[in-house]
C-alpha cells in the first residue's frame, strides 16, 4: 500500500505530480501519562518504484492518540495509519495505490 498525490511543492521547494509516499516507520509510544501516541513517518519519491538507491523528495512526520488511529477503518495497524495519514490536511486529494 502507498498513496499518491500531486506535491505543489516539496521540501527541496520543488512540485512533484504523482509523488508516491508509504509509511517508512510506524511506532507506537508511551507518554508520561501514561497516554499511547503513534509516530507515523512518510517518504515521499517521485516515482512508484522506489529501491534502495532512491532518495525520498520530501518526508512527512504524523503524531495520532492510539485511540484515534485503532478506530481508523482498516483491516490491520498499517492499513488504519494508512486510512488516517489520507486524511490530514497535506494529503488532501490523495489516493491509496
Amino acid at each position: 500500500m502507498a498513496i499518491q498525490i500531486d506535491l505543489a511543492t516539496s521540501q527541496y521547494g520543488t512540485g512533484f505530480n504523482g509523488a508516491y509516499f508509504r509509511i517508512v516507520t510506524a511506532s507506537i509510544t508511551r507518554e508520561i501519562d501514561d497516554n499511547f501516541k503513534v509516530i507515523i513517518d512518510c517518504s515521499g519519491f517521485a516515482t512508484a518504484s522506489p529501491t534502495a538507491d532512491t532518495h525520498p523528495v520530501d518526508f512527512k512526520r504524523y503524531n495520532a492518540p492510539l485511540a484515534t488511529i485503532e478506530a481508523t477503518a482498516g483491516d490491520d495497524f498499517l492499513s488504519k495509519c494508512y486510512t488516517w495519514v489520507m486524511a490530514q490536511d497535506d494529503m488532501s486529494g490523495s489516493t491509496a495505490v
